[in-house]
């Protein structure tokens, strides 16, 4: 055999050496990307600087700490048509404005808060009203052969005929129906002899009344939608910043969301950001008895406004209660538009994010685990 065709033979099995070492070194590649990420994480956490209480916890997170303004409405449709809004006066029907407190976690202006306070309407109160009542509404005034184009114009048109029906259900009426003219024409034709020679297209029989037909209330659907979400910063008056909803945990129990500034970048003003990589991820570690500290708004606007612009507020108090993985409670100050504030250890690392309490009594209030927030940003 001559070198020539000895090298030939071997030239495609070098070939195939080279494509095997070249797919090795990428799947070495690809797991690095992966892997190493987190290895270092694991070993080279961040070194935490303990603060000194509540007041350099403040001064070091006030403005990271937002004060958030959700207004949201809820939209019709009728047999999949468009999507259209009512304006029918005081109803559920109205937009609604709500507050919380969110705190920037990330340089490009990412935000935690509360789920209920980036889908309020997932989380409904005993004073929230159901949209049933708005359906059979919609179902007794808007007739079934109304072509979509009109649904909206019709429906606000014969909004208030809703009410008056409901005022005359069980009344005698003072106007005779056509089937009661149909009864007296009928009873009267035997006599008197000018009634029996009247025409016979004089008297209606309750068979002639032809029934309107309305929409099925399975025909309509009504849908809660954003009308704007922005956040105000601590020291600013008023001027406001839009949002979006970035991500949302799953299901109702636990209730955190992540916002993002449509600008995605974190103002020049938020000189530090609450550091996910220091938080208490290991909740068995939070005993009864240490100290609990919240920086946010609640009472929303009431509390935040001041002649020197909006004002973050700081509480402190004490774990009442161990974690059970999901929330744990606290007796720290705390209400409506705290919603989602953040919650310090007494080394300024996040322990938890602020969600629920009791309207009846302070000092019973409860936050989502920081972990939850950490696995959400991630």
């Amino acid at each position: 055999m001559s070198e020539e065709s000895f090298s030939e033979e071997k030239q495609p099995s070098k070939k195939s050496r080279n494509i095997k070492i070249g797919a090795a070194v990428a799947v070495i590649a690809v797991l690095g990307i992966i892997f190493i990420p987190k290895i270092w994480a694991k070993y080279n956490k961040k070194e935490v600087v303990c603060l000194n209480g509540q007041t350099e916890i403040y001064e070091k997170f006030k403005d990271a700490v937002v004060l958030v303004k959700h207004t949201y409405t809820v939209e019709i449709s009728i047999k999949g048509s468009k999507p259209f809004q009512l304006e029918v006066g005081e109803t559920n029907l109205e937009p609604k404005t709500i507050s919380g407190t969110g705190f920037f976690v990330s340089e490009d202006g990412k935000i935690v808060t509360n789920h209920h306070v980036a889908e309020p309407w997932q989380y409904p109160t005993d004073n929230t009203t159901s949209y049933d009542y708005i359906k059979e509404h919609i179902a007794a005034v808007l007739p079934d052969s109304i072509s979509e184009g009109s649904y909206k114009s019709v429906i606000e048109k014969n909004w208030n005929d809703y009410y008056s029906e409901e005022g005359e259900e069980g009344e005698d009426s003072e106007e005779e129906t056509p089937a009661a003219v149909a009864s007296t024409v009928d009873s009267t034709a035997t006599n008197t002899a000018t009634v029996a020679t009247s025409t016979p297209e004089t008297t209606v029989e309750p068979s002639q009344v032809k029934e309107v037909k309305y929409v099925s209330v399975d025909d309509i659907k009504i849908t809660p939608v954003t009308v704007e979400i922005s956040v105000a910063l601590h020291g600013s008056k008023e001027d406001w910043l839009k949002c979006k909803v970035y991500k949302i945990a799953d299901g109702n129990e636990v209730d955190v969301a992540v916002l993002q500034l449509d600008s995605e970048t974190l103002p020049g003003s938020v000189k530090n950001i609450v550091d996910l990589d220091t938080a208490v991820i290991d909740d068995s570690t939070l005993k009864p008895g240490t100290n609990a500290i919240l920086i946010g708004y609640p009472m929303g606007m009431t509390l935040a406004n001041t002649r020197r612009g909006i004002k973050v507020q700081v509480y402190e108090g004490q774990i009442n209660k161990e974690s059970d993985g999901v929330s744990i409670q606290y007796n720290v100050t705390s209400t409506h538009g705290a919603s989602g504030s953040p919650v310090f250890n007494e080394c300024g690392q996040l322990i938890a994010v602020n969600y629920a309490g009791f309207d009846e009594a302070q000092g019973y209030n409860f936050g989502i685990v920081a972990k939850h927030a950490a696995s959400l940003v991630q």
